[in-house]
This record gives structure tokens, C-alpha cells and sequence, in this order.
């Protein structure tokens, strides 16, 4: 058996999951995870180890992401409301002392409202 092979599970087969990126929330694919410890079933959902295709191009253009988080929330992956902003690195370090800026960064909802909320209202108007 290749290292690259999938060890099927008996109950679920190639146990899928569907993909999302760790930015946007944007599903990117379905991860086949095979037999995992116990035989479990598989999350319908995980966050991709990839940032999608839009989120990439952000990125390689020297772009970077702030995503609203609530209240409270911390760790590698706190609950987000869904909302967030991308922005120059110019803009960044203006708005920042973090040096060199994250690629993505959280903030907390408190904070983000003020800052960012009434640009995200206006622009959701003009759709």
C-alpha cells in the first residue's frame, strides 16, 4: 500500500468531508479521509488547510485579512460571525504596530464593529 493511498473504512467507505478555506468559509473540495481511529465517521464539514483561489490572490498581491471574530473566542480557530476585510499592507501597518503584519489576523467583534462595520454596511447597500 502506497503512502498516498486511502485505507477505506468499513462503515464509510472513503469517508468524505466537505472543505472550506480557512479564510472565507468558501467550500474547495472534499477531503477523503478513509478509516479513521475507531472507525468514526467523518465531520460533514472541516476548514481547508489551503485558502481558496480568491483568497490566495489577495494574499499574493501583498494583501491581508482581518475576519470578525466573537467576543470572547481565542485559539487557533475562534468561532467567526462571517464577516471580514481585506486590506493593503500599507493600511495595515497604519492601523497596526504589529511588524511584520499577519496575512490573517482575528478580531474580536467589539472591536471590528467600530472599525470596519460601517464600510461593510455601505458597500453591502450598493448589490
Amino acid at each position: 500500500m502506497s503512502s498516498r493511498s486511502i485505507r477505506l473504512s468499513e462503515k464509510h467507505g472513503v469517508n468524505p468531508s466537505i472543505l472550506h478555506c480557512p479564510i472565507c468559509g468558501k467550500e474547495t473540495g472534499i477531503g477523503l479521509l478513509g478509516k479513521l481511529k475507531g472507525d468514526a465517521e467523518a465531520p460533514r464539514d472541516m476548514v481547508d488547510n489551503n485558502p481558496c483561489e480568491n483568497c490566495q490572490k489577495v494574499i499574493d498581491g501583498g494583501g491581508h485579512f482581518i475576519i470578525e471574530v466573537r467576543d470572547g473566542e481565542s485559539g487557533n480557530n475562534p468561532y467567526r460571525t462571517g464577516r471580514l476585510v481585506a486590506i493593503t499592507t500599507e493600511a495595515c501597518e497604519r492601523l497596526f504596530t504589529l511588524r511584520p503584519a499577519p496575512q490573517v489576523a482575528y478580531m474580536e467583534q467589539s472591536n471590528f464593529e467600530p472599525m470596519f462595520g460601517e464600510f461593510i454596511k455601505e458597500n453591502n447597500k450598493e448589490e
